[in-house]
């Protein structure tokens, strides 16, 4: 009888500690709940520094929609797609333009940096942001994009210009730019850096941390999702304002794996590159950080003590928009297919690259696939409009 009782008083113990438990988390998850949300307007005024081959495209696409949906005046040259190639962005470009005395909001095309002037030119201090790259993939990419690139220095493959830069390093055309703004270390030149300190590491390191205080954000190309879950924090957007498909990807054929030797051959020549990468990789990890404590309760602290890790506010808001980004593929796309398959607002300019034939039938999707040229297009017709609208 002692025995029973003992045991009957175990089992009562375990129920007890059980009910408390389930008591404790669901208290936890009621206080969540009740958790008062932030009421912030989405910020319709931003500055975007777009960098070659950085993922840029699915960026834009993603500004451009949300331009088009609230009428925004997106910064245009008069004609083209770039706001500066060889000079620093200066606002005075735009001068030549119908549109020059409108208010701007959105600044988001190629340009090469210049903080001070785009600030002139939106006539208020904004949000800024840029993405960068794996450099060897940038330089890969590049390669790839355009024939002519190659061409220009004088190589069959990607393999052959390696082994140029390996065994003759010294050879001018390798820091001549093709088109006189695509090259060696393009993200540091998209930025704005003077080829001169390329080569510099204490000059290059004063010059990243410039830049460092100049955005407000730099995103990781190999960690999209979460980048964008930064950038919904920064400009107070929801998932639905960043779903998006992978824009401008280089079709397989056109890849020719590199090995570990030649990579760091690239890597070794890409060196300001490198060190943007590595400077901006490890503040994008103490951004995300930052980000999940801020968005953080007393439920997220239990849970993050090992077995529930995977609700921090970051991979959880990624895993939402894969699966949002899932769902549209799905009601969106027919087909994938070479871009020279393509017509009309889905045509891009390169032949070298992927895009979707879209089932037209759903209202909306056309605009997550139309390219680059077509936006524009709308946006200068809209500009044009207002510029030339009687006051």
């Amino acid at each position: 009888m002692y025995r029973f009782s003992v045991l009957l008083n175990r089992r009562s113990a375990k129920w007890c500690i059980a009910a408390i438990c389930i008591s404790f988390f669901v208290t936890c998850i009621h206080w969540m709940t009740l958790k008062p949300q932030r009421n912030l307007t989405p910020a319709r005024k931003f500055a975007f520094m777009k960098n070659h081959k950085c993922g840029s495209s699915t960026i834009e696409n993603i500004i451009f929609r949300y331009a088009h949906k609230h009428d925004l005046n997106v910064v245009l040259p008069e004609s083209g797609n770039y706001l500066s190639k060889t000079a620093l962005f200066n606002h005075r470009t735009l001068n030549n333009t119908k549109w020059r005395n409108l208010p701007f909001d959105i600044f988001s095309l190629h340009n090469r940096w210049n903080r001070e002037e785009v600030m002139i030119l939106l006539n208020e201090q904004v949000p800024t942001f840029t993405i960068v790259r794996d450099p060897v993939e940038v330089f890969v990419s590049m390669f790839h994009y355009q024939d002519k690139f190659r061409e220009f220095y004088g190589v069959k493959d990607i393999h052959e210009m390696v082994e140029k830069i390996k065994t003759q390093p010294s050879l001018p055309v390798l820091n001549k730019r093709w088109l006189n703004y695509v090259g060696r270390n393009q993200m540091a030149w998209d930025m704005g850096l003077s080829p001169n300190i390329f080569d510099d590491e204490e000059a290059m390191k004063r010059e990243i941390e410039r830049l460092d205080r100049e955005f407000d954000l730099v995103m990781m190309a190999h960690r999209m999702d979460e980048s964008l879950v930064l950038l919904m924090d920064l400009l107070n957007w929801s998932v639905k304002d960043v779903i998006h498909l992978d824009l401008n990807r280089r079709k397989p054929d056109k890849s020719s794996p590199l090995n570990g030797r030649e990579r760091d051959v690239l890597a070794d020549w890409l060196a300001a590159d490198v060190q943007i990468f590595r400077y901006f990789s490890r503040r994008f990890d103490e951004r995300v950080a930052a980000i999940n404590q801020k968005h953080s309760n007393f439920f997220d602290w239990i849970a993050q003590s090992g077995f529930y890790g995977q609700f921090g506010h970051v991979r959880q808001h990624a895993q939402l928009l894969k699966s949002a980004n899932n769902e549209l593929y799905d009601l969106c796309v027919l087909q994938e297919v070479g871009n020279e398959k393509l017509s009309g607002v889905f045509k891009e300019t390169s032949n070298n690259i992927i895009g979707y034939v879209i089932n037209e039938e759903h209202k909306g999707c056309s605009l997550f696939a139309m390219s680059e040229p077509a936006f524009l297009n709308i946006f200068q017709k809209r500009l044009l409009s207002k510029a030339l609208k009687p006051t």
